[in-house]
């Protein structure tokens, strides 16, 4: 495939799992908006920040930008936009689970986010690449490309990066220092918006479907009579 091929693809798999219907301002982020609100006075901003969140990747992301040939300013730029739903995804379990102590959110958030943790490697590895600065001109290509390797080439795959930016106790690359024969084989993007959507869809569904959840998330993030405070403040 082409870099405008898997773009849109990626756009096309984006529309087809994380809004309903036809493409507009409406995601399926919008169930904890929902969920999280009652009457037509109220605001939560946990819904609508990963709507916004949504409708921005496509509008900003997959409708004005054009790829290049670069595969490497690409695959950087995309992973880092799917990186901020994991921030946030993340935040909600520190909240929902302070001190990390409650083992049944632990085993679902270990258990259900692995694709969403392998965006947060590698863009780990894009913020904070070590050794990786002192490479001399490393190849790029995608996982599902056939390239040649030299048996001394060294391969930056997500075996590595897991192994080497996985947290700051991690060994250092050291073998990356004043290397010219190092590969980068980012991983297939259109397989890994697939998994992103999957487990976005699945975090969704959990804050929506645990009262516990989604009342504790409702109490820091609805505001009961904010479009009546509105209108009131319109009229004076």
């Amino acid at each position: 495939m082409t870099l405008s091929e898997i773009h849109s693809k990626c756009r096309e798999i984006i529309v087809n799992e994380m809004f309903e219907g036809t493409y507009g301002g409406i995601s399926v982020a919008c169930r904890m908006y929902e969920v999280m609100t009652h009457g037509e006075t109220c605001e939560n901003c946990i819904g609508e920040n990963f709507n916004q969140r949504l409708i921005r990747l496509i509008d900003n992301w997959f409708d004005r930008y054009n790829p290049g040939d670069d595969k490497d300013y690409y695959f950087e730029n995309y992973v880092l936009l799917l990186y901020l739903f994991f921030e946030r995804i993340e935040f909600v379990f520190n909240v929902i689970n302070k001190g990390r102590k409650n083992k049944l959110f632990n085993d679902f958030y270990y258990h259900n986010f692995k694709a969403l943790t392998k965006i947060a490697k590698w863009a780990n590895f894009i913020k904070h690449s070590k050794e990786f600065l002192f490479t001399h001109w490393p190849t790029f290509y995608f996982e599902d490309e056939t390239i040649s390797k030299a048996d001394d080439d060294v391969t930056i795959d997500t075996e590595f990066i897991f192994a080497h930016y996985n947290d700051k106790d991690k060994p250092s690359p050291t073998i990356l220092e004043n290397n010219a024969k190092v590969l980068v084989e980012m991983p297939n993007l259109v397989e890994m918006t697939q998994e992103f959507c999957k487990e976005l869809n699945k975090f969704i569904d959990f804050v929506c479907k645990n009262e516990i959840v989604y009342l504790h998330l409702e109490k820091k993030s609805t505001i009961e009579d904010y479009y009546k405070a509105t209108e009131e403040t319109q009229v004076e």
